[in-house]
């Protein structure tokens, strides 16, 4: 085994190679779509054309290639807000010249005018936002008071504070957002249709509608009403999974909707990555994929924290995180959906209000990981852009707090990056070897019994740590019909109850039967215990109880997965997940790229035998090159927020 030393010749080509930002070998897979990368910026209403292209030429100059506009946030009429944009109230108020809101109204419009005609002298393209969550403004909501969405209480649902929606079932949304979308075709979508590579309809919709209108369609679907789910846990799911389906269908509507305005155009939702994460609920992300027409692709934000900037990044943000990037990739996949994701290079993503603010690593790390775990789910990752380049108050500049980070540097190390997550988005896809069965059945019970409007945390997939942090290509499913099991060394059935799982126990049964591991509980294990026919046997400090290739979990699945249980688990993890040795940090093993990330306050020691003979480098807390690293053995130490990114050497095979 070769350890890591420099070897001069061959190497300092190697070394100019990777700093040049070149593969070492050409991709052997057949490369998706075009690929994007780029900034989000605000088309400020005091902007002027001439600052907007300046604005729109830097980044492409700095290794942008697409510019992803910002949206109005929350939906309403004010050119002075922190982010304005445009969304139906905007068009309210500027079709009407007797609106007292028309000349704020107007400087928006010009401004998003401004904005496409700067990235078209430019030469590049840009994603046009026309919407926020499902909101339709102030005057809309006082005219229409009985179609707004509301929670099971009866009141309007304001969802964070952010803003009153419409309901989307409601004749009074769906007649008015079609006029507004006819309107965007005609004054945007055609005068600029060599600028536009996609509409963003809604920023952040989430939730469901306990609304008069949804009411009805629920009564429609199932025969009964809201209030007469009551204690039954069938009608509890049919209304949580009508709650999680929310907005899914207010997705496939609004995106059939513009496939008869402008067919072919593509259009997406930026959904919300933080809820995303911890739920994978209202909206359920595999229907996102599932379920949507061929015209629709699938955005989420994805910073390291999705939340206040004022508290700090911790384990099960990224756990999360993780999770959610391969499972995206296997829905991508699955039902050949491009995917975009946001990544963090500002305040918010970065909690520089927080006690341990992150920095230009944990930026340009965040960029690349995503990139890396989709492939691993095998997915079409189209773009990932970063919030933001100037939005007010928490941007890259105009920003507010004091940043642990120099604006100039992290503006150039992410931008110097943007090139190479392009090519990591055409890297080599793989599977997941490891499956975390999920059934919506039990949120969807969960949801209905209580009633929940947003957010309701139900499966611990935060606590899962090791499939997501130590190389585990793991991923979300909610059933297994339908997905290709060959590769896939391990399942764990997440859901306690065998009722949640309907026709999934026999294909355990049949996973089992033919070698594979499963994890579950005493519940669904005693029912697949048939499969194995072997007898129990209580391991590991009695938290598993083992029949064979049968695991069943004495107190609680997540339990099984937890990082502080390395003195009594590993043996576990070796024999289910194939784990060898356990590390600090985070780390993705692909079949060109190895990236070891540590975001822990003290310094960590990495040991790691590499599966093939890699070159690279370890980059400090500002993404500069600090330890050039070549060999088949990773051994090195990395200090708070650094990360080691190493390409895979191919062999040099001679010309025929």
């Amino acid at each position: 085994m070769r350890v890591l030393r420099v070897k001069w010749g061959l190497w300092i080509v190697l070394a100019i190679t990777l700093l040049m930002g070149q593969p070492l070998a050409p991709t052997r897979a057949t490369p998706p779509a075009r690929t994007y990368s780029g900034w989000a910026v605000e088309a400020y209403p005091e902007d002027s054309a001439r600052e907007m292209e300046v604005t729109v030429r830097r980044m492409v100059d700095n290794g942008a290639n697409v510019v992803w506009i910002g949206h109005n946030n929350p939906g309403t009429v004010d050119p002075d807000k922190v982010e304005p944009g445009l969304s139906y109230a905007v068009y309210e108020a500027f079709t009407n010249s007797a609106d007292p809101r028309h000349g704020a109204a107007a400087a928006v419009v010009e401004a998003q005018h401004r904005m496409l005609a700067a990235c078209r002298a430019a030469g590049v393209r840009a994603v046009l936002p026309v919407g926020y969550q499902i909101q339709m403004g102030l005057v809309w909501n006082e005219n229409h008071p009985a179609d707004l969405r509301r929670d099971a209480e009866g009141q309007p649902l304001d969802i964070y504070g952010g803003g009153v929606s419409a309901s989307f079932y409601a004749p009074s949304y769906r007649r008015d957002i079609e006029a507004y979308y006819r309107w965007v075709e005609d004054e945007f979508v055609q005068p600029y249709a060599d600028v536009l590579l996609m509409l963003n309809l809604a920023d952040e919709p989430i939730g469901g509608d306990y609304s008069t209108s949804a009411e009805a369609v629920f009564r429609e679907m199932h025969g009964f009403g809201f209030d007469d789910v009551d204690d039954d846990p069938d009608r509890q799911r049919l209304l949580g999974q009508f709650q999680s389906r929310y907005v899914v269908e207010y997705a496939i509507w609004s995106a059939m909707l513009w496939d008869q305005i402008h067919p072919g155009l593509p259009v997406t939702m930026s959904f919300d990555g933080a809820q995303a994460r911890q739920t994978f609920t209202m909206p359920d992300v595999e229907a996102l994929f599932r379920d949507t027409p061929a015209n629709f692709g699938i955005t989420f934000d994805a910073y390291p924290r999705d939340g206040l900037p004022d508290v700090p990044l911790s384990d099960q943000d990224l756990v999360g995180l993780f999770l959610l990037a391969r499972s995206a990739g296997l829905y991508s996949a699955r039902y050949d959906k491009p995917l975009w994701l946001w990544a963090a290079a500002n305040s918010w993503g970065l909690n520089q209000a927080s006690s341990e603010p992150g920095t230009v690593s944990d930026a340009v790390a965040n960029g690349i990981y995503l990139a890396l775990l989709v492939r691993q789910g095998g997915g079409e990752l189209q773009g990932i852009v970063y919030w933001n380049y100037n939005v007010r108050e928490q941007g890259l500049y105009n920003d507010t707090h004091d940043t642990a980070y120099g604006t100039e540097t992290m503006f150039q190390q992410v931008s110097a990056a943007l090139p190479t997550l392009r090519r990591l988005m055409r890297s080599i896809p793989s599977q997941p070897e490891v499956l975390i069965l999920s059934p919506p059945a039990r949120s969807h019970e969960q949801i209905g019994a209580e009633r929940a409007s947003v957010l309701l945390e139900v499966q611990p997939y935060q606590r899962l740590a090791i499939l997501a942090k130590e190389g585990i290509n793991t991923a979300v499913v909610g059933a297994l019909d339908g997905y290709d099991l060959g590769s896939v060394g391990t399942i764990v059935a997440l859901s306690p109850s065998t009722a949640h799982f309907a026709a999934d126990l026999d294909l355990l049964r049949q996973f089992l039967v033919r070698g594979g591991k499963v994890i579950t509980s005493p519940e669904v294990g005693a029912t697949l215990a048939d499969a194995v026919q072997a007898p129990p046997e209580l391991t590991y400090d009695g938290l598993v109880e083992q029949q064979g290739n049968l695991y069943v979990a004495q107190k609680g699945i997540a339990v099984l997965f937890e990082d502080a249980r390395h003195d009594t688990l590993s043996g576990f993890w070796r024999e289910v997940l194939g784990l060898e040795e356990l590390q600090a940090g985070y780390r993705i093993a692909t079949d060109e790229v190895i990236f070891h990330y540590h975001i822990g306050a003290e310094p960590a020691p990495v040991e790691w035998r590499l599966p093939f003979e890699v070159a690279g480098y370890r980059y400090d807390n500002l993404s500069r090159s600090a330890g050039w690293i070549h060999g088949t053995i990773l051994s090195t130490v990395l200090g708070r927020r650094e990360y080691v990114f190493l390409q895979r050497i191919w062999p040099f095979w001679p010309r025929v």
